[in-house]
């Protein structure tokens, strides 16, 4: 009797092991599936996931460093050359993602960018192009805050775009003189209907 209920615990034993280890190569092989997906085409030219949902896909081709971008999405599919489209790019990266818009980083030279919108769904144009880049961003409210326009070293206009609606509303910023570089301030924030600029330990608030 002892030597059955001794086989029979380290069969429980070894049946347990087992199911964890397998649970184990579930999860590890569902976490590689979540990581951007990159396909080689041929020698000069690749392409990789930025998007890979049901109802939309969005992916960088890079081709000897020419891009473009290919958004499916309910069914419909765009084509954007970058070259084409005057975009300046060198790593395009996602940035963040609602229900409704996709936004994606195109960095071209050291700090400097610019970002492209991509609607969820296709209303008009297949996306929207913020050449100087968006600094800050509500994603509840879909707003972007990028610059408007460049006063010399004096005054600087930011721009909060809806981009629901395309209104905008501008702030001016008056540079200070501990920042010769744009963006000229330390950091922004957008929440709640309102523009925060930190210059140092100092906060600014714009309500629009």
């Amino acid at each position: 009797m002892k030597s059955a209920f001794i086989f029979s615990c380290l069969f429980l034993m070894v049946s347990s092991c087992q199911t964890e280890l397998l649970k184990t190569k579930r999860k590890e092989q569902v976490s590689e599936q979540q990581g951007p997906i990159t396909r080689t085409i041929n020698d000069s030219t690749f392409s990789y996931e930025l998007v890979n949902k049901k109802w939309i896909n969005v992916s960088i081709i890079n081709s000897a460093d020419h891009f473009s971008m290919l958004v499916k999405r309910f069914g419909q599919k765009d084509s954007i050359d970058f070259d084409k489209e005057h975009i300046s790019a060198k790593t395009p990266e996602f940035e963040w993602m609602n229900n409704k818009f996709i936004c994606i980083t195109t960095w071209w030279s050291g700090p400097f960018s610019s970002s492209l919108i991509v609607p969820v769904k296709r209303v008009t144009e297949p996306f929207k192009y913020f050449v100087k880049g968006i600094l800050t961003s509500d994603k509840i409210r879909n707003q972007v805050v990028y610059s408007e326009r460049i006063f010399g070293k004096e005054k600087i206009q930011f721009a909060i775009e809806n981009l629901e609606t395309n209104k905008k509303q501008f702030v001016d910023w008056k540079i200070p003189s501990n920042h010769s570089e744009f963006p000229y301030c330390d950091s922004l924030c957008l929440k709640n209907n309102k523009l925060i600029i930190w210059d140092g330990l100092k906060s600014t608030v714009f309500s629009f």
